[in-house]
């Protein structure tokens, strides 16, 4: 089974950070993201490595990219007020759930999603995190 990516895991597959290694070592089938993390990921490495853009389009290949539909806006409107994320960060998990059984879990190394995730039941991995 695959692993949901969001734009922190996509991005230390892209840049040379401690974590980098366990997670590459974790990822061996295509991950699952939301349409979403393509633009955060793209918009980050604009602003920070311009010069990265073609190690960037060939991380983005490997990922199969879902859309933001209604019914996963709508399940990100709707988490009750104990689920504390922001509203990008909602989406995020509203997909997951949404693929709930099709994915093994989560990697993330965002604190605040992961502590919301696990409220939710989402397994949730941040390989080589300290």
């Amino acid at each position: 089974m695959s692993w949901y990516l969001d734009s922190s895991a996509i991005l230390k597959t892209i840049f040379d950070e401690q974590e980098r290694p366990e997670l590459l070592r974790l990822l061996n089938s295509q991950s699952t993201s939301s349409r979403l993390s393509k633009i955060e990921v793209r918009r980050t490495v604009v602003r920070m490595a311009l010069t990265k853009t073609a190690e960037v389009n060939l991380e983005l290949e490997k990922i199969n990219f879902l859309p933001i539909s209604d019914p996963i806006l709508m399940a990100a409107e709707n988490f009750s007020s104990e689920i504390t994320l922001r509203t990008l960060d909602a989406i995020h998990i509203a997909t997951v759930m949404s693929l709930e059984g099709s994915i093994e879990g989560l990697i993330t190394y965002d604190k605040q999603m992961i502590a919301n995730a696990k409220l939710l039941g989402i397994k949730v991995e941040s390989p080589g995190m300290k």
